[in-house]
C-alpha cells in the first residue's frame, strides 16, 4: 500500500441538493493546497449510471463501492486526508463511509441553506423534469436528515464560498481561521 497505508481524515460535506457540497469541497481544495496540506475530493454524488436497480435508485451502492476502492489508492499515493461532498441523510450511509475509511477520523458537516435559495441555485443548474426532481428531493433529504443525528457541525452555506470553506475546514480542525 505504499508509505501511507491509511487516510487519517474523512470531512464529509452533507447537505441537499443545491446546498453548495461540491462548490464548497472545491473551494477547501484551494485553500488546503495553499497551505501545503494534502487532501483528495472523491465527488461521490457524480455516481451517474442507468439503469439503477430497483432496490437502489440513487445508485448508492455502486457510489459505496466506487469510494471504498478510491480510499485506498489516494492512501498509496500519501494522501492522509479525503473530501466528500454526498448527501448523508441515514445512519447507514455514515456506516458505508466508515467501512471504506476505517481507520479514518470521520466528521460530518452539514451545509444549512434554506430551502428557497437551495430552488434558486438549482434553477440555474437544472432544467425541466430535472429540476423538478431535484427540488423535491433537496426537500427530502432536508427532512429525513433532520430526524437523525448525524452531523458533528453544521455550517451556513448561503454566504460567499470561500467564508463557507474557510469555516468548515477551520471547524474540522484542518485549517486554523
Amino acid at each position: 500500500m505504499g508509505k501511507y497505508p491509511n487516510v487519517r481524515d474523512v470531512l464529509v460535506l452533507s447537505g441537499p441538493c443545491g446546498a453548495g457540497k461540491t462548490t464548497v469541497g472545491f473551494e477547501c481544495m484551494e485553500r488546503l493546497e495553499e497551505h501545503g496540506i494534502s487532501a483528495a475530493m472523491i465527488d461521490a454524488e457524480l455516481a451517474y449510471f442507468h439503469p439503477k436497480p430497483n432496490d437502489d435508485p440513487q445508485g448508492t451502492r455502486v457510489a459505496e463501492a466506487a469510494l471504498a476502492a478510491l480510499v485506498p489508492l489516494y492512501a498509496s499515493a500519501g494522501v492522509e486526508r479525503i473530501l466528500l461532498p454526498r448527501v448523508i441523510e441515514r445512519p447507514r450511509h455514515l456506516e458505508l463511509v466508515r467501512a471504506a475509511a476505517p481507520a479514518a477520523r470521520l466528521q460530518v458537516v452539514w451545509l444549512e441553506v434554506p430551502l428557497a435559495t437551495v430552488a434558486e441555485r438549482l434553477a440555474k443548474r437544472e432544467v425541466g423534469s430535472a429540476l423538478d426532481w431535484h427540488v423535491t428531493r433537496a426537500e427530502e433529504i432536508a427532512r429525513n436528515a433532520s430526524s437523525h443525528d448525524l452531523f458533528d457541525f453544521v455550517v451556513a452555506g448561503d454566504r460567499p464560498v470561500r467564508t463557507v470553506a474557510q469555516e468548515v475546514l477551520a471547524r474540522a480542525e484542518w485549517l486554523r481561521m
